[in-house]
């Protein structure tokens, strides 16, 4: 028992929630499009795009621009914001492709997928003369933030506490979107679009727009997220980044029947076992690969069971 506590200590549990931020940030995007009925399948190709932009945007704002030079961590701020500026933009081009050109949403995912892995790669080659892995020592990572009345909570607070802005940032973007889905006109118009266009165009509701915005906010979320992984978990950018997390936050808005709490903690439960997979990695002598391999795993019976939830869902409807 005593060991089974030791296992799961705070700094694993830290850890985890350190882990799950990306992960969360794109079970949100993907929820809201799911909600807009725009199947968005993207994610982890913007949020690679997201994090080598954050990093080259924060090494530019360092140090070729005054305020970077005197200001450190304002620098990696800037090139949070830049990256959360193009995934819209990717978003934009993604909305646009489709809405106008009525170009399928998985051709068009699995094109910027590739485009975002090829392209990173070749502009860290002519930037920096790099292939697989590229940092540099005046970028500074985002600085944690301790908030003393969440540190203060009985029991829980030391795990809540201690983490960089875009962790909290997350929280706050999963509750903003539970109020607005529930709670506003434009979240209910969200969810008429999802579930019925003619319906809602019907009603009045403009669904390019509904689309549009699904589209473009999750674009941000995504930028978001890979700036986390470049400048706010580390300070590097690596080839392939992203590392299938924007798949797993699409299982994840799934397995939470894409409602933002429900996504949120679907993500948060991906998240701890990233961060029990590290922890196996550091007690046990098991292969790196195998132990690897289980948030992989993990995503396949998700999915594996969301289908078989909707086949049984789907027999009920025809049965009644």
């Amino acid at each position: 028992m005593f060991e089974f506590l030791g296992f799961f200590n705070s700094n694993v549990i830290n850890s985890s929630i350190r882990l799950a931020t990306p992960i969360v940030l794109a079970a949100l995007g993907a929820a809201i499009c799911n909600k807009a009925g725009v199947l968005n399948l993207a994610i982890d190709g913007k949020m690679l795009i997201g994090a080598f932009t954050a990093i080259v945007a924060t090494y530019f704002f360092r140090n070729f621009t005054t305020l970077g030079m005197s200001h450190p961590v304002l620098a990696t701020y800037l090139g949070v914001i830049t990256a959360m500026l193009v995934g819209g933009l990717f978003g934009l081009f993604f909305a646009w492709m489709h809405i106008k050109y009525k170009v399928h949403l998985v051709i068009l995912a699995i094109a910027i997928n590739m485009l975002a892995l090829e392209v990173t790669v070749y502009l860290m080659r002519v930037l920096f003369k790099q292939a697989g892995t590229w940092s540099h020592p005046s970028i500074v990572q985002l600085p944690s933030i301790g908030v003393a009345w969440i540190s203060s909570i009985p029991l829980i607070g030391r795990f809540l506490s201690g983490y960089n802005a875009i962790v909290y940032f997350s929280w706050i973007v999963a509750i903003a979107l539970t109020i607005m889905m529930n709670k506003t006109s434009f979240g209910r118009h969200i969810q008429a679009v999802g579930e019925n266009i003619e319906a809602a165009e019907a009603a009045g509701i403009s669904v390019k727009k509904v689309q549009y915005f699904a589209l473009v906010f999750s674009g941000v979320l995504a930028g978001l997220a890979g700036a986390f992984l470049s400048v706010g978990h580390l300070t590097l950018f690596t080839r392939d980044m992203s590392s299938g997390r924007g798949w797993i936050g699409n299982a994840a808005a799934l397995f939470g029947f894409n409602s933002a709490p429900g996504s949120f903690f679907a993500a948060m439960f991906f998240g701890f076992a990233d961060g029990i997979a590290l922890r196996l990695q550091n007690v046990t002598n098991w292969p790196p690969y195998i132990v690897q391999l289980m948030p992989n795993i993990l995503t396949l019976v998700i999915l594996a069971f969301v289908s078989y939830r909707g086949k049984i869902r789907e027999l009920r409807r025809t049965q009644q």
